[in-house]
Formats: structure tokens, C-alpha cells, sequence
């Protein structure tokens, strides 16, 4: 009966989402992104690249450490970043992490930066067709998220396609 309470995967869009009591800012930047799309690349390269320059940045892989509770570490590391990196990729809106970490990060009014990895700008304002809409027909067709949630989600990639940012093209095209 006790395993039970371990098999109910618990998504970031669980926590409730209050502003932590984070009075200074302990990161310069916070990089958000789909780990299997460009963890291994993009992510990991601009977050050496950050710390080189002496920017002390959150991401995921190098700042958790084991027993940190993963939602409450990366909303105190949001709240507490100067600076909101997003990279979005084509399968970025699988992840509803990704996208409940992008609205907090929006909501927290610091200095945004989008780098667009293989997706364009507009796509992010284009969702019911284009790269991203299979990933939302699955989150409406499974009846996880409410339409609030899934609104907040649509509603902060829009504000993220407005916002001058970086395009990366992986392919040789």
C-alpha cells in the first residue's frame, strides 16, 4: 500500500505556485529547456559558457543536488535569477515542466531571453498548427491539464515569440 504513493508521477504544474521568500537574486541566469532535445548541446555549452564569464547560472543537471525537492529548488532558482533563458526546440512543448517553468518565469518580470533552436519565432504564436501542435493536441486530449493551465501555457509562448531573442539552425541547410 505504501508504493502506491510512488506511482502517481507528480508533474511541476502540482506545486502551487507562490512567490518563494527569495530576497536577493543567487543566480544571474536560469536556463529553461527540454533536456533530451539540447541538454547534451545547447544547454550544457551556454551554461560553461555563462559560468566562464563568472555568471553563476541554474541549470538543472549542475545546481540540483540529491534530496532537493526538484520543484521547490528550481521555483527558488526562477524567483532568484536576474536573468530567464528559454530555449525553445521542436519537441519543447512536450513538457509540461518546460512549460509551467517558462509562465513562473515570465510572471517574475526579470529579463527574458528566448533562443529559438530550430523553431522560428512565429511558431510559438501558432500553436494549433505548425511544430507545436501535436504536443498540445496530447495535453488537451489527455485531460491533465485544465484549459487555465493550458491557456497560461499557450499565452506565455505567444509573449515569448514577441521578445528579441537568438535563432539557432542545427541542420546544414
Amino acid at each position: 500500500m505504501a508504493s502506491s504513493s510512488f506511482s502517481h508521477k507528480r508533474s511541476f504544474s502540482d506545486f502551487q505556485r507562490e512567490t518563494p521568500a527569495v530576497s536577493k537574486k543567487v543566480y544571474d541566469a536560469f536556463i529553461n529547456h527540454r533536456g533530451p532535445d539540447v541538454k547534451e548541446t545547447l544547454a550544457f555549452a551556454l551554461y560553461d559558457s555563462l559560468e566562464e564569464k563568472e555568471c553563476r547560472t541554474f541549470l538543472d543537471d549542475m545546481e540540483l543536488e540529491l534530496g532537493d525537492s526538484i520543484p521547490s529548488a528550481i521555483q527558488n532558482a526562477i524567483y532568484s535569477s536576474a536573468v530567464q533563458i528559454a530555449i525553445f526546440s521542436p519537441r519543447y512543448a512536450e513538457s509540461s515542466w518546460c512549460l509551467d517553468e517558462l509562465v513562473l518565469m515570465l510572471e517574475t518580470k526579470a529579463r527574458f531571453i528566448p533562443i529559438f533552436c530550430d523553431v522560428k519565432p512565429f511558431e510559438l504564436r501558432y500553436l494549433d498548427k505548425g511544430v507545436y501542435a501535436a504536443a498540445f493536441a496530447k495535453h488537451e486530449e489527455k485531460g491533465r491539464f485544465g484549459d487555465d493551465m493550458i491557456g497560461q501555457w499557450k499565452t506565455a509562448l505567444h509573449s515569448s515569440s514577441l521578445i528579441s531573442g537568438y535563432e539557432f539552425n542545427t541542420s546544414n541547410e
